[in-house]
């Protein structure tokens, strides 16, 4: 079968980069004034009892700047937190108290002004994602170090090409980019986890999934 130009310059293109391997980040700001500190205060103020069960509450947007000489790039890491749920009867003796809540968050960027299509056409697309991993496994470690709440999902959501809109995403060009990047680089994420496509985005879940209806949309990292 003859490949696809388009297929062929994009395995040229993962090839010549190794998947993100050496591409440095970015140098990277906060902007705004929320930071982990802030979803810690909101969520250690919460009256559980009064949270509905099963229901995730949403936390203000970490907002971060990065530019490079053709863009000015925004990274948000939106999240949302509900109470964790137990059965003590099937806690073991002497083990440790679980968590008090469950954490989801959800990664996309952005550049400044309008023409999302820009991000693909700079020839920098690696140095943006390595910039926006970065970021998020800087969050990540921050949030590791606080025994009452556990991240357990990591939502990655592509900017996807007009011509592209519709498509399953890892059969477009940014989707399947960012299924090479995050194979590759996911196991920088401290602990276990599990990439799987989820509709029109990719989830990183705490520890090792595989199996179910349709074991092909598990990736071990």
């Amino acid at each position: 079968m003859v490949k696809k130009y388009e297929e062929f310059l994009l395995e040229q293109e993962l090839r010549l980069y190794e998947i993100g391997e050496g591409s440095r980040p970015f140098s990277y700001t906060r902007k705004g004034s929320t930071r982990v500190e802030s979803w810690l205060g909101e969520m250690g103020t919460v009256d559980k009892s009064k949270m509905v069960e099963g229901r995730y509450e949403s936390l203000p947007p970490l907002m971060y700047q990065f530019k490079s000489d053709k863009a000015t790039y925004y990274a948000r890491l939106s999240a949302g937190y509900k109470k964790h749920t137990y059965i003590p009867a099937f806690s073991k003796p002497g083990a440790p108290k679980p968590q008090d809540f469950d954490l989801v968050i959800v990664v996309s960027f952005d550049i400044e002004g309008s023409d999302d299509a820009k991000i693909t056409n700079f020839g920098e697309q690696f140095r943006v994602i390595t910039t926006v991993t970065d970021i998020t496994e800087t969050v990540v470690k921050e949030l590791e170090g606080v025994k009452w709440i556990k991240l357990q999902e990591i939502r990655i959501v592509p900017k996807l090409e007009d011509e592209e809109e519709g498509k399953p995403i890892t059969q477009s060009k940014r989707g399947r980019l960012y299924l090479e990047y995050i194979k590759k680089q996911g196991k920088r994420l401290p602990g276990d986890w599990t990439a799987k496509v989820e509709g029109e985005y990719f989830v990183l879940i705490r520890g090792k999934w595989s199996g179910g209806n349709d074991p092909s949309r598990f990736i071990q990292l």
